[in-house]
């Protein structure tokens, strides 16, 4: 009987669980597992839970009584709204949805995946360590598609400079870095004196554009934007190939899946020291002292997010061959499939 494991609940939104999710059902097939969605099978063999889904509570709970393994895959918490308002309706449901993920981990799960040491040392922090078995996975990326098209290349100082940002969404205080990246692009401009060509992909509400376009004109005319909005995987890994940086503004990421992409087509990565960035990046790019508290939603200093961002293009192509060579050796999707597999089926 082929094995199989039930993936809970099903998520078709934009962003990095979905993603999660529509990788993992290919690759675990090449393991010879079948991964569902079919909450109600007698024969599963494993339930993989993301959040704290609240329909599926009684299955779930059923399965942990007949001893069939619930494992607990952790992001990060909600907490922006805790610093900036984003409405009471929007902070009601960010705090209810901490309820039931603490709950889950704590009372339902009998194991628990972290996406990374920056997850696992947040959660102990915020909501005391659990003694059930844990580890530590980063998510994985199809490094075959998401591949570079030509070997690693500097960058020619007569070329424009372009910036590609990438996040699912940019909103209710997730859009607070994209002022320092405005500043960053102006300071390149400035330095190198060529146009910088400012690239954003993902869900951004209009009012948040007008924002970010309204600060612009402080900065020279060399600055121009292309929002892209919501695009799919083939054309962003065409963005990707074409970038010559990937810049994140994710405040306190658990583990960026747009930033793992990035490395996995060769494309350097430049960004605050905030969340687990560092720790994802690692060779492949340069990572800037904000020089404050990014938890509190404080101004960062844009200056050394200038300063990333330069050494990387003056060494490029080394940056570039580090970053592909990272993901390969770190975050292959079949690396990450396999060590789900492990915890989940053995």
């Amino acid at each position: 009987m082929t094995e199989n494991l039930c993936l809970v609940p099903r998520i078709e939104s934009i962003g990095g669980p979905a993603s999660f999710q529509q990788s993992f059902l290919r690759a675990a097939a090449e393991f010879g597992v079948e991964a569902h969605f079919e909450l109600d099978r007698k024969d599963v063999g494993a339930y993989l839970v993301i959040g704290g889904p609240l329909r599926p509570l009684p299955a779930l709970i059923r399965a942990r009584r007949q001893g069939v393994p619930v494992v607990h895959r952790l992001n990060g918490m909600n907490w922006l709204h805790r610093v900036q308002s984003a409405g009471l309706r929007y902070g009601i449901k960010a705090d209810l949805a901490n309820s039931r993920i603490a709950w889950t981990r704590r009372f339902l799960a009998s194991a628990i995946v972290y996406q990374s040491r920056f997850c696992e040392e947040n959660w102990n922090a915020v909501h005391g360590p659990v003694s059930k078995p844990s580890t530590i996975i980063y998510n994985g990326v199809d490094t075959d598609r998401f591949s570079p098209i030509r070997d690693p290349e500097n960058w020619r100082t007569s070329e424009p400079i372009r910036v590609l940002i990438a996040e699912g969404n940019l909103q209710h205080g997730s859009e607070i870095l994209l002022g320092s990246a405005l500043d960053c692009c102006a300071a390149l401009r400035q330095k190198y004196g060529v146009p910088v060509r400012l690239t954003i992909a993902g869900n951004v509400p209009d009012a948040i554009r007008a924002r970010t376009e309204a600060e612009a004109p402080r900065h020279e005319s060399g600055l121009t934007f292309d929002w892209k909005g919501v695009i799919p995987k083939d054309e962003l890994i065409a963005l990707e190939r074409e970038a010559t940086f990937f810049l994140s503004v994710e405040p306190e990421p658990a583990c960026p899946n747009a930033v793992i992409e990035a490395l996995s087509v060769g494309l350097p990565v430049v960004g605050y020291d905030t969340g687990s960035l560092k720790d994802v990046v690692g060779p492949g790019g340069a990572i800037a002292d904000p020089g404050v508290s990014l938890r509190k939603l404080e101004t960062p200093d844009s200056a050394s997010l200038a300063a990333a961002a330069g050494a990387v293009l003056e060494n490029r192509a080394a940056f570039s061959a580090a970053a592909r060579e990272t993901a390969l050796r770190r975050f292959r999707v079949e690396k990450m499939t396999e060590a789900y597999l492990k915890i989940c089926l053995e």
